[in-house]
């Protein structure tokens, strides 16, 4: 009753974008709490405050899961609360779903009561149920033709093998024994991260009829339910697209990066109902959500240009906001109701430039940022902003404006455009120079929470392999060190550090907030604790540590590259090293914390 009361002011206070005015939007929305605020206190409390979590997708699963980084405003972040603690994992602590060659993407949506899950790993879905003694059971699977030079298949048993040698060659710290060891495995277990990437398969969502929608190489592919309606249905591969040559441009994405082949790369949907990809070479695309059929794309020019991760889609543009950052530029495309992309001003688009900064020799692909822009801010009084890490040596956290700039804004120093409403360099500490990562913000209403990828002291490998070196990194080789919590002042329109952590360290995972535990939480090692695993959850006010779930020398553990996620009732769930992991903490040993000082 109140929000659709404060939808209905709105819109008679609502000003062109052109003209937007921060302050006098901020003094009537306060003068409209106070007129309804009899009505508020007659109403229950909500679960989260307004303004916390994107709106939801019409076109997308009703749940709190349904694309690769959580939902359309690619928050990494839920409302569902995860167990505070000190735990070790036990045997029956955790379940496994073992993958075929690496990880992706759990899914989730509530079918007529019953809680179910989607786990993709590349080569098939899996549609899934978790029963009370934690029993994970398969309802049904569906496998995509991927063909793939030298691969064989393993069983889950061999699977489950591979990781238990690969906990003992890390353990003898023999780094030339788990190198040949790997490449005589006959799933291209060294090259699995990069089968994921070329193969573009990171990438996918789930409609609101729970169809499955990813992407397979250069093709589009969608796999509905069979019964929409009945939890334990099967399911069907039901269409196929293969996209047009034109959309690629091998040789920019080769020149470039030394890949061999441009590929599709981020997939979401608009809030108007088109489903949209990317490609590293710099094109955007819509496509009809149910055929599949290309309606329209748009291409960058440049000839060093790329598009080096996903997107967010937002509210904004009756829903056809797509937020989308190049190596350069931070863009918001149009898509209008025909699915037509527009990228001029007079539609509502915009791009800004930022600093693309230096060029790494691993962990990040190329220059620019590393992040899938993220939207943070949705209650009525909120700042509507973009945010990304840029590409500096030391990385700012950049925020944009992402609908109208206030009126008479101008331009802060030392940004390259004055839709940037602030950056701030992230400071891990002493010591501590270089700062970058190629991980999404985590954001939560004004938190929003970074990660360092990259090792103080990196050294060669003798092959270039990302699944190889996440493996050794933190155990036989020098890990990243560093987190940092960063929240937006909407009176100063600034960042300001809430705080930073050096002595925790993550090795590749997305990091995500819970706000039902007020935690970010992170897969990798303490600083003076090589070799030992940990799932680690932070205070977002103080940063000490709340949660800490120990795993030793197990890579069944390892994070890989996944976005780290929970199932409804707050377990642990996602796709690690070597196949879908479960983590329950009632079923833990409880033990002392590792360190007393951030308690």
């Amino acid at each position: 009753m109140v929000e659709a009361a404060m939808r209905r002011w709105s819109s008679l206070w609502r000003t062109p974008k052109s003209i937007d005015n921060k302050r006098t939007m901020k003094m009537k929305a306060a003068c409209l709490r106070r007129s309804l605020l009899a009505s508020c206190l007659a109403l229950p409390l909500l679960a989260s405050a307004e303004g916390q979590m994107p709106p939801s997708n019409p076109y997308l699963a009703q749940s709190y899961n349904n694309q690769t980084h959580w939902n359309d405003g690619a928050s990494d972040s839920t409302d569902i609360a995860v167990a505070r603690g000190s735990f070790k994992v036990t045997p029956d602590s955790y379940r496994v779903v073992p993958n075929e060659s690496a990880s992706l993407i759990q899914y989730y949506d509530s079918v007529n009561g019953a809680d179910v899950y989607w786990f993709w790993a590349g080569f098939s879905l899996r549609k899934l149920k978790i029963d009370d003694d934690l029993h994970i059971s398969e309802i049904a699977r569906v496998d995509l033709p991927v063909t793939l030079p030298n691969y064989q298949p393993v069983t889950p048993q061999q699977r489950l093998e591979q990781a238990e040698q690969t906990r003992k060659y890390l353990e003898a710290r023999d780094e030339e024994g788990l190198l040949k060891y790997m490449q005589g495995q006959p799933n291209r277990m060294l090259s699995a991260t990069t089968d994921q990437v070329l193969g573009g398969a990171i990438y996918s969502l789930l409609t609101r009829d729970n169809a499955f929608i990813g992407a397979s190489g250069r093709r589009v592919f969608r796999i509905d339910q069979n019964d929409p309606k009945d939890a334990n249905s099967g399911m069907t591969l039901s269409r196929e697209a293969q996209l047009p040559e034109a959309l690629f441009n091998d040789a920019k994405v080769k020149a470039a990066l030394g890949m061999p082949t441009d590929v599709t790369f981020g997939m979401g949907m608009t809030s108007n109902g088109f489903l949209v990809i990317n490609t590293l070479g710099g094109t955007v695309a819509t496509l009809d959500r149910n055929s599949l059929a290309l309606i329209d794309s748009y291409r960058l020019e440049s000839a060093d240009e790329l598009f080096l991760n996903s997107f967010a889609t937002g509210p904004e543009l009756d829903g056809g906001a797509v937020y989308v950052a190049s190596n350069q530029n931070m863009y918001r495309l149009a898509v209008d109701a025909q699915g037509k992309i527009h990228a001029d001003e007079g539609s509502g688009a915009w791009k800004a430039a930022y600093d693309r900064g230096v060029r790494f020799d691993s962990v990040k692909i190329a220059d620019g940022t590393g992040a899938t822009p993220t939207l943070m801010g949705f209650g009525a009084d909120d700042d509507k902003l973009v945010v990304i890490t840029d590409g500096a040596r030391k990385m700012r956290m950049v925020a944009f404006w992402r609908d109208g700039i206030p009126a008479g804004w101008k331009q802060k120093p030392g940004t390259l455009s004055a839709r940037i409403a602030d950056q701030k360099e992230v400071d891990i500490g002493p010591g501590i120079d270089t700062v970058q990562s190629e991980q999404s913000v985590a954001v939560y209403g004004k938190y929003a929470f970074v990660v360092n990828n990259i090792p103080a002291q990196a050294k060669p490998t003798p092959v270039k392999s990302n699944y190889y070196v996440t493996l050794l990194n933190g155990v036989t080789r020098p890990m990243p060190q560093g987190v940092a919590m960063l929240k937006w002042d909407s009176d100063k329109d600034a960042w300001s550090q809430q705080w930073a952590r050096s002595d925790v360290s993550s090795i590749s995972v997305v990091p995500m907030i819970s706000g039902g535990s007020r935690m970010a939480i992170i897969n990798g090692f303490y600083a003076q604790h090589p070799g030992e695993g940990y799932h680690i959850g932070m205070d977002l006010d103080t940063g000490k540590t709340k949660l800490e779930i120990a795993s030793g020398s197990n890579p069944l553990f390892n994070g890989m590259y996944a976005p780290v996620k929970v199932d409804r009732q707050g377990r642990l769930m996602y796709g690690m090293a070597f196949g879908l992991v479960l983590m329950d903490t009632s079923r833990m040993e409880k033990v002392k914390p590792t360190d007393l000082s951030q308690r």
